[in-house]
C-alpha cells in the first residue's frame, strides 16, 4: 500500500522541470485549431480527424502530468509556490512566468500560467471530456462537408478554456474569457446558412458581451482598490499573515496589481477588526474611489464579477441564451453545457473565494441569483418536448445550484459538483446526439419512445445519467448535489442574512424533487414504453462504436466519480473530511482563514447525518415516482380527455418559457431598438450624413463653383483683371495723398 501510495505522490516529470513547458497544453489544441482550419480542406477527413483528436490527447497527457506534479510529495514535503507577495508559500501548486506581458505606467501585467489542485482538476475534465466529444464527433459529423472548419472551431474552443483556467491573472483569464466566448458564437451559429442558427450565435454573443462588459469596469475597479491598500496599508495589515509591506509592494512591481496571488495577500490583509490601518470600513482616502469604504467597494466589484458570470454561466437575467445554444451539433452542447464554457463563472468564484467571504452581502445575493435561477429552469423543463431543450435548461438549473454552493461559501462541493455535472451532462448530451442519430434526427420525446430494446447501449448510458443528476445513491450527482444543499442549510452568511440561508436551502429541495421530475419524464418518453406513431423511422438503429464509447466511458466517470465525495479522509483531530474536500484544502484555506477572522460568516464542516442523506434520497424518489405515475398510468388513461382548464394554462407558460424571452423584448430589446433608431436618425443620418460628410461636401462644390469663373485661363481676362485691380490701386493712392 505504501509502494502505490509512493508511486503516486512522486511525479514522473518534477514540478520545476514541467513548470515551464506549462504553455504546451494551451498551444497543443491552438495548433491544432490553426491546421485544420487553414490547411484542413485539403488534409481530408482522416487526417484533420488525427490533428484535432492528436491535439487534445497531447493537451490531456500534460494535464495529467501537471496534477501529478502538483500532487508531488518529496521527503513528506509537498510541492510548494513560493509567493511573489509574501513570505508565505503556497502548497500543491507550481508556476512559471514568462515575463512582462505589456506595462503602461505603474500598471503591468505578466504573462504567467499556474497550476493548483482546483484548475489541476479543471485541465483533467476539459482536455478529457474534450476527447470523448472530439472523438464522438468524427462520427456525428461524417457526413457535414465544414468538418474542418468544426473542429478548427472545437480545437480552438479547448485553447481558450485552457487559457481561462491556467492563468494567474485576471487579465489573461479575460483572454480565455473572452475566447470561449468568441468560439461559442461560431459553435452556435456553425450551420450559418440557417437564419436561425445563426442568429442562436448572435444572440449567446450579445448576451455574453454584457456580461464581458460588467466583467471589465469590475476589473478596472480592483486595479484602483489594490492601489488604494497598497497607499494606505501599513505593517499592521500585514502582520497577522507574518507579511511586510515591502513584499507586497515588490510583487505588484514584479507581477502587477491583477495577480491572484496578490489579490489574496490583499484580502489575508484586510480583516474585519483588530489594530490594522486598513479593514473592510476604511475610508478610501484618495483617487477616483475616494470617500467610499473597501468593504463597500469590494461588494460592488464582486457583483460587478457576479453579473459577468452570469453572462458566462446563463444565470439570471443573463440565462435566455444557453437555451438557444442548441442550435448548434449536439457534441457542441455537450462541450459548452457540460465540461468549458458555462463552469467558467463557478470557476472564477472559487478561484477568487478569498476575496468572496470579504462580502456576506455579495455572498447572498449570489446565492439567491443561482436558487432562483435554478428554480425557474427546472419549472420551465417541466413542459418541454425536444430532448436538447430539457437538457439546456436542466444545465441552466444546475448551475444554479452550483452557484447556491458558491454563494453558500461550499466553494469544494460547488467545484465537486462541476466536476459530477461534466461526466452526467456530457453523457446526456452525447446521449441526445446518439437517439437523435439513430431516429432521424427527431427532437421531441413525444415521438420517440420504445427506445430501450434498439438502442441498447445509448439506453443504459442516458439511465445512469439520468440516475446521476436525479440525485439516486451511490451516484455522484446525489453527494455533490446533497453537500450543497446540506452546507446552503447550516452554512451562516451573518445573523441579518440568515432569512436567505433558510429560504434557499427549503427551494433547494424544491429544485431537487424539480429535478428528478423532469429528467425521469425525460428518460420515460424517450426510452419506455412503445414506440411513437408519429415516430419518423419505424425503427432506430444503434450508433457506432466512435459515438457509444464516449457514453459509457462518461457513464462508468458518472458513477465512479462519487468517491470523491466519501469521507475517507482523516483529519489530524480524528474527525473525517470528504476527498474532494481534504483535497482542496490547500486552495480554499485562505477563504476559510479570512472567514474566521471576519466573525460574521460562519462555514461548517460538519458531514450529514445518515437522515439528511435518506432525506435527500427521499425527494428525489419522490419527484421520479411522481413523473413515473403520470406520464405511465395517469395521462394514458386520461387520453382523449380535454384537460382542465387551469392545468393547460399552467403548461402552456411553462412552454413558452414563462414569456421571459417576450419580457426581455418588451422591456429591454424594443426600447433598445428605440432609442437605437432616435440615435440613427438624428447623429447618423441627419449629423454625420447630412450636415458633416454632405454639407461639407455641398459647401466645397459650391465654393469651386463660384471659383471656376475666377480661374477660367484666358490670359487677356487675367490682364484685365489685373489692370483693373492695379487701376484701383492708383485711384486708392490718391485719394489718400489729395485727402
Amino acid at each position: 500500500m505504501d509502494a502505490i501510495r509512493q508511486f503516486f505522490m512522486t511525479a514522473p516529470v518534477p514540478p520545476d522541470t514541467l513548470a515551464p513547458s506549462l504553455w504546451l497544453i494551451i498551444a497543443l489544441p491552438l495548433l491544432g485549431a490553426f491546421i485544420c482550419g487553414v490547411f484542413g480542406r485539403k488534409l481530408g477527413r482522416g487526417n484533420v480527424h488525427l490533428v484535432a483528436l492528436g491535439a487534445v490527447a497531447g493537451s490531456f497527457v500534460l494535464s495529467v502530468l501537471a496534477f501529478w506534479a502538483v500532487s508531488h510529495v518529496q521527503g513528506g514535503r509537498p510541492v510548494s509556490l513560493t509567493s511573489s507577495f509574501s513570505f508565505n508559500s503556497v502548497r500543491y501548486a507550481m508556476a512559471h512566468d514568462f515575463g512582462t506581458w505589456f506595462s503602461a505606467g505603474d500598471f503591468r501585467v505578466n504573462f504567467g500560467l499556474m497550476v493548483d489542485h482546483l484548475n489541476a482538476i479543471l485541465l483533467l475534465v476539459i482536455t478529457g471530456v474534450g476527447f470523448l466529444i472530439h472523438l464522438y464527433s468524427t462520427s456525428y459529423m461524417e457526413h457535414d462537408e465544414g468538418y474542418w472548419r468544426y473542429f478548427a472551431y472545437l480545437n480552438l474552443f479547448v485553447a481558450a478554456m485552457l487559457t481561462l483556467v491556467l492563468a494567474d491573472n485576471l487579465v489573461l483569464l479575460f483572454v480565455g474569457w473572452e475566447g470561449v466566448g468568441m468560439c461559442s458564437y461560431l459553435l452556435i451559429g456553425f450551420w450559418y446558412n440557417d437564419a436561425a442558427k445563426a442568429w442562436a450565435g448572435r444572440k449567446a454573443f450579445i448576451a455574453n458581451r454584457v456580461g464581458d462588459f460588467a466583467f471589465l469596469i469590475a476589473t478596472f475597479l480592483l486595479v484602483l482598490t489594490v492601489g488604494a491598500f497598497q497607499r494606505q496599508a501599513d505593517n499592521t495589515n500585514f502582520a497577522p499573515d507574518n507579511n511586510r509591506p515591502e513584499r507586497y509592494a515588490q510583487g505588484l512591481s514584479a507581477k502587477g496589481p491583477l495577480t491572484f496571488q496578490g489579490l489574496e495577500a490583499m484580502a489575508n490583509a484586510l480583516p474585519h477588526e483588530g489594530a490594522a490601518k486598513v479593514t473592510l470600513h476604511s475610508e478610501i482616502v484618495e483617487g477616483p474611489l475616494a470617500g467610499y469604504t473597501f468593504g463597500g467597494v469590494i461588494t460592488a466589484i464582486l457583483l460587478l464579477f457576479l453579473l459577468g458570470a452570469s453572462g458566462k454561466s446563463a444565470q439570471l437575467p443573463l440565462y435566455v441564451w444557453l437555451p438557444d445554444a442548441m442550435a448548434g451539433p449536439t457534441p457542441v452542447s455537450a462541450l459548452i453545457h457540460a465540461a468549458t464554457m458555462v463552469t467558467a463563472g463557478v470557476y472564477l468564484f472559487c478561484r477568487m473565494s478569498f476575496l468572496l467571504v470579504l462580502s456576506p452581502t455579495a455572498m447572498a445575493v449570489i446565492l439567491i441569483i443561482g436558487t432562483l435561477t435554478s428554480l425557474l429552469a427546472a419549472l420551465i423543463a417541466f413542459a418541454q418536448d425536444d430532448i436538447k431543450k430539457v437538457l439546456a435548461y436542466s444545465t441552466v438549473s444546475q448551475l444554479g445550484i452550483m452557484f447556491m454552493g458558491v454563494g453558500a461559501g461550499i466553494f469544494w462541493a460547488a467545484a465537486l459538483h462541476l466536476v459530477t455535472h461534466a461526466f452526467f451532462k456530457a453523457c446526456l448530451f452525447l446521449g441526445a446526439g446518439s437517439v437523435m442519430h439513430g431516429n432521424g434526427d427527431e427532437t421531441d420525446i413525444k415521438k420517440l419512445g420504445g427506445l430501450r430494446t434498439e438502442m441498447r447501449w445509448t439506453w443504459v448510458t442516458f439511465m445512469i445519467a439520468t440516475l446521476a443528476i436525479t440525485g439516486i445513491v451511490p451516484l455522484s450527482g446525489f453527494f455533490s448535489k446533497d453537500a450543497i444543499l446540506h452546507g446552503v442549510h447550516h452554512n451562516q452568511l451573518g445573523e441579518s442574512l440568515e432569512w436567505v440561508s433558510h429560504l434557499c436551502g427549503i427551494l433547494g429541495y424544491v429544485i431537487a424533487a424539480s429535478t428528478a421530475f423532469y429528467m425521469t419524464r425525460l428518460y420515460l418518453l424517450t426510452f419506455e414504453g412503445r414506440r411513437s406513431s408519429e415516430a419518423r423511422l419505424a425503427h432506430a438503429h444503434e450508433s457506432s462504436w466512435l459515438m457509444t464509447l464516449p457514453l459509457v466511458i462518461l457513464a462508468v466517470l458518472s458513477v465512479v466519480a462519487a468517491v470523491y465525495a466519501f469521507p475517507l479522509m482523516q483529519l489530524p483531530s480524528g474527525e473525517h473530511q470528504p476527498v474532494f474536500e481534504n483535497f482542496l484544502n490547500p486552495v480554499f484555506a485562505s477563504a476559510e482563514r479570512i472567514a474566521a477572522a471576519g466573525r460574521e460568516l460562519r462555514l461548517e464542516h460538519e458531514l450529514p447525518h445518515a437522515l439528511d442523506y435518506f432525506i435527500a434520497w427521499l425527494i428525489a424518489l419522490a419527484g421520479g415516482a411522481l413523473a413515473a405515475f403520470l406520464y405511465m398510468r395517469f395521462f394514458p388513461a386520461q387520453a382523449g380527455k380535454p384537460a382542465p382548464a387551469w392545468a393547460r394554462a399552467i403548461r402552456r407558460a411553462a412552454q413558452n418559457k414563462f414569456y421571459v424571452d417576450e419580457a426581455y423584448e418588451f422591456v429591454v430589446i424594443r426600447p433598445l431598438k428605440f432609442l437605437s433608431m432616435i440615435l440613427y436618425r438624428v447623429f447618423d443620418a441627419l449629423l454625420i450624413d447630412t450636415v458633416m460628410v454632405r454639407g461639407t461636401a455641398w459647401v466645397t462644390t459650391r465654393v469651386g463653383s463660384a471659383l471656376r469663373y475666377v480661374q477660367t485661363g484666358d490670359a487677356q481676362s487675367y490682364a484685365a483683371v489685373m489692370a483693373l485691380a492695379l487701376l484701383g490701386g492708383v485711384a486708392y493712392a490718391l485719394i489718400r495723398v489729395l485727402s
